[in-house]
């Protein structure tokens, strides 16, 4: 790559040689995600996440919730660390699915009180 961007600027010199800015973006979000407090909301919205799809009932509800409430984007989505994106993904599927959520956590609290991770 900087063999090449330096063949195409020394050839065409009104092109910037400038870096990938897709791979400058993966690097600035992997070391956010290294940081303590993104670690520990990603653990948090995983422990959702692994919690709904295990349950087969609280996520039948999950479901219905998200329907009823028109929820733009459909259901909560994991994070996967080789995937840069997924952070964001993992993130904003749960906020995006919040007010489902509190619905579940407010009108079925009788099998949510018996997981104890959650």
């Amino acid at each position: 790559m900087v063999k090449a961007k330096k063949l195409v600027n020394d050839r065409y010199g009104f092109i910037m040689p400038i870096r990938c800015i897709a791979h400058h973006i993966n690097l600035l979000t992997n070391d956010i995600c290294k940081l303590e407090f993104a670690q520990s909301i990603l653990k948090k919205c995983m422990k959702l996440v692994h919690f709904f799809k295990a349950s087969h009932r609280a996520g039948a509800e999950l479901i219905n919730e998200i329907k009823e409430n028109m929820v733009k984007g459909g259901k909560l989505k994991g994070y996967c660390q080789t995937r840069w994106m997924t952070a964001f993904d993992c993130v904003s599927s749960v906020l995006r699915c919040e007010e489902a959520l509190k619905n579940i956590a407010n009108n079925n609290s009788d099998y949510l009180k018996r997981t104890p991770d959650i």
